[in-house]
């Protein structure tokens, strides 16, 4: 008989095909004004093609198993190079084997029941054994090391473990229960799909599995070096699977290994330039490793893109807002198509993008997804996953290894994720993948760690500091700053305000809504930005206070950490509370930042009230204590980028900060990665920031929207359109929100259930919240969500 790979597509009865068509054209005319030209243009589309309805050739086992081989040695003639031949093979077989236990019977009636049915075999509701399981036990070790000689006793378990578990099943079915399955539906049918006579199963290759996916099977440990193998054969092996599964050739777009169409751009756009030190330094050391600390203005991106060299790579930053702002000026710049950019954002940069040609919005929002592109900007939440060692994060290691990366601005990542970039780190070093930190400060205790996870300086990476005087030809003084200790001044930025770009920059969103409404009653040249706007009138905000940035306009801009390492904007002056040194530095790189004059009096005022600061709070007491006594040293001197790195040498002394709470979290975050089990943490589980929040639409706006988001439900309700689709609904709705940090309790202000929560499903994950919500978008104006006030209804307050 003949086998198949899935299930044939699913004909429609025309009278479902018709009912949706209805509901998403009385959609349409209800979102008209909600939707863009391209928007409307992309779901019409989906309209038209849903009749499309005609059976096509279903592909057969043997069909699947040959693309995804061909798709895997495709991948190596361009890539071949980051690989072992051993490797290469290893991958390529595991592609060959894994779907072999779609043979039996039990899942070719389901794909294929008209098959089935010719053969004569009755097979009922049986409960299917998942194919991978069968397919990891139909080779034994001895026929496994006869497939390369390359191939030794030591790769079977990593070989048989990613092909047993490529997809995510509980793993409950021990020998005699799959041997009783295989005689029934499995034997016969592998005997003859393989055009061989196999009498059993070897089912002890589960005592050779690195582990089992069940909460009773002992947790063993497992060497890095053999997880580290098995990472690279499970990850490619579900990248090859996914392309071809998806309807796609080749798992890699336009590779630029040959052309460097970016770097031939950026080098003829700093053509009538002499190269900074910090490029040169980087383009010289493409093949390595590298940690580069290179102050403001020092042409730190175009310095890590030329690193990359034509290869392929992924330039992660801390926010999702500079990783938007680093991907415009990759596309729009340097004239460079082939980038992509991953975050939970990403389809609404899309939308923006494609004007024209909508069918390219899906094709890229999904090959972005399968990490696809010659260069890829996202945020580290996206790469860093395969810490965690969650079944469905292989891919993001195994793609890292033929990869570059690049991380800008370390310095800014709170503990945690610091301990995760540090261990992935060493992963990606051991499986042969490159990395490059390039930031403007580097704390030593970084270092201190890296040694400690055996990244060793001047073996592992080189080491390069541009910060010194001996760098300091083309760099000037930006800075001079003053210490206060007493609350903000509002009258002394509010005269500064009338000539001066004046910044300042709280510790919490409460503290600057309370100095914005305080200085609202004396000007209307004050605006105000932070986390609390929803996302549509945020990305209107940050495009303001960029305008105002380059504008001749004076006035100012009260804002939170958000512009810490997000936005490229330059104050004259910046007033902000104190916190830690990383963050202090960071913050003053958006006053002076470009070095337009030279501070002969204090252009960085500081004010020590301790906003923010305490044990469940955001900075901790004991680095925010001793950030501000050094700092003191150079209060009223020229504040240079030497003097800066001295400085925060001196804060972040490994031997001076082993007892603080900064030091003893990354500790033990790096000791908790390290004893992680593969079964620990399930893929929605595998975060990078542990952050408990909610998202909400505050309650005035989702009255205002509140046709939006009806018939926006309706249309996710639908079972009959791409998630592709759907997700630019979602995208529409998710511009109405904003998230809010869970910290001790949930607030009674936010529903606790979801937006189109129906029948015990959930469509959305956005709540309703009764806080007030202050924005005027005619006039950019309002302090954001209020969560001290709530929602006036009908005269009364709930």
């Amino acid at each position: 008989m003949e086998y198949y790979a899935k299930s044939e597509k699913k004909i429609l009865p025309q009278a479902e095909i018709d009912k949706t068509e209805k509901t998403l054209k009385n959609i349409m005319v209800c979102l008209e004004d909600e939707l863009t030209e391209t928007e409307q243009k992309i779901i019409r589309n989906n309209i038209v093609h849903l009749p499309e309805n005609k059976k096509e050739k279903q592909k057969t086992l043997k069909e699947h198993q040959n693309d995804i081989v061909k798709c895997a040695e495709m991948f190596f003639l361009e890539y071949g190079k980051y690989f072992t031949e051993k490797e290469k093979e290893l991958v390529v077989e595991a592609c060959r084997i894994h779907d072999w236990g779609k043979a039996n019977m039990i899942f070719q009636g389901l794909v294929s029941p008209a098959s089935v049915k010719k053969s004569g075999m009755s097979v009922g509701q049986n409960v299917q054994i998942p194919h991978g399981f069968l397919s990891a036990v139909t080779i034994s070790k001895k026929e496994f090391k006869k497939l390369s000689d390359l191939f030794c006793e030591e790769d079977y378990g990593p070989f048989v473990t990613a092909i047993y578990h490529h997809h995510d099943r509980e793993d409950i079915y021990e020998g005699p229960a799959i041997q009783e399955y295989a005689k029934k539906y499995y034997l016969e049918q592998i005997s003859e799909y393989l055009g061989k006579d196999i009498k059993k199963l070897y089912c002890s290759n589960q005592n050779k599995l690195l582990y089992r996916n069940n909460s009773y099977t002992p947790k063993a440990v497992i060497a890095s070096d053999i997880w580290e193998k098995y990472l690279l054969i499970k990850g490619l092996l579900n990248k090859f699977d996914y392309t071809v599964s998806a309807g796609y050739e080749v798992s890699e777009i336009v590779p630029d290994l040959q052309e460097k169409k970016l770097k031939k751009s950026i080098e003829m756009h700093l053509r009538e330039k002499e190269l900074r030190p910090a490029q040169k330094f980087m383009m010289e050391h493409a093949d390595e490793n590298l940690v580069v600390v290179a102050p403001t203005g020092s042409g730190k991106t175009e310095a890590a893109l030329l690193w990359l060299n034509g290869e392929k790579g992924f330039y992660t930053l801390p926010l999702k807002v500079s990783s938007n702002a680093i991907y415009s000026r990759i596309k729009n710049n340097y004239s460079y198509e082939n980038a992509a950019i991953l975050h939970s954002d990403s389809m609404s940069m899309y939308l923006k993008e494609f004007t024209e040609d909508d069918s390219e919005i899906s094709t890229k929002y999904d090959r972005a997804k399968m990490l696809a592109y010659p260069l890829t900007v996202c945020t580290v939440d996206q790469l860093f996953k395969f810490v965690y060692k969650a079944l469905g994060t292989e891919i993001f290691a195994a793609t890292l290894k033929y990869s570059k990366l690049i991380l800008d601005e370390i310095q800014s990542y709170e503990p945690m994720i610091i301990a995760t970039i540090i261990h992935g780190l060493k992963t990606i070093r051991d499986m042969g993948g490159r990395f490059a930190i390039i930031t403007a400060t580097f704390p030593p205790v970084l270092k201190d760690f890296m040694e400690k996870s055996g990244l060793i300086e001047g073996k592992d990476y080189q080491f390069k500091d541009f910060s010194g005087s001996e760098y300091s030809v083309n760099q000037v003084v930006r800075h001079k700053i003053q210490i206060q200790k007493s609350e903000i001044n509002v009258n002394e930025i509010l005269e500064q305000g009338q000539n001066k770009k004046v910044l300042v920059i709280c510790n919490t969103v409460s503290k600057a809504q309370k100095i914005y409404r305080e200085m609202q009653e004396k000007t209307d040249r004050v605006n105000l930005l932070h986390s609390r706007y929803i996302r549509r009138d945020r990305a209107y905000l940050e495009d303001q206070i960029m305008k105002f940035s380059g504008s001749e306009e004076t006035g100012i801009w009260i804002t939170t950490q958000i512009v810490e390492a997000s936005l490229d904007i330059d104050f004259d002056v910046l007033f902000t509370e104190m916190c830690t040194a990383d963050s202090l530095l960071q913050r003053m790189g958006r006053c002076n930042r470009k070095g337009r004059y030279f501070p002969e009096e204090a252009n960085v005022i500081i004010y020590d009230n301790r906003n923010g600061v305490g044990k469940k709070s955001i900075y901790d007491p004991t680095m925010y204590d001793r950030s501000l006594k050094l700092l003191a040293e150079y209060e009223g001197i020229p504040f240079g980028e030497d003097r800066k790195t001295f400085y925060m040498n001196q804060v972040y002394d490994p031997k001076e900060i082993k007892e603080t709470g900064y030091y003893k979290e990354i500790e033990e975050y790096l000791d908790k990665l390290d004893r992680i089990h593969p079964t620990d943490y399930k893929l929605k589980e595998a975060k990078v920031r542990d952050i408990k929040s909610v998202t909400v639409v505050p309650e005035e706006i989702y009255k205002e929207k509140k046709e939006l988001f009806d018939h926006g439900v309706e249309f996710l309700r639908e079972p009959h359109i791409k998630k592709e689709i759907k997700n630019l609904i979602r995208s529409k709705l998710e511009e109405l929100t904003l998230s809010i940090g869970i910290y001790n309790k949930y607030p009674e202000e936010i529903d606790r259930t979801s937006i189109g929560f129906k029948n015990y499903k959930s469509v959305t994950d956005i709540y309703r919240t009764e806080y007030k919500y202050d924005f005027d978008p005619e006039t950019g104006k309002g302090a954001g969500l209020l969560t001290s006030e709530i929602f006036e209804q009908n005269g009364i307050f709930v």
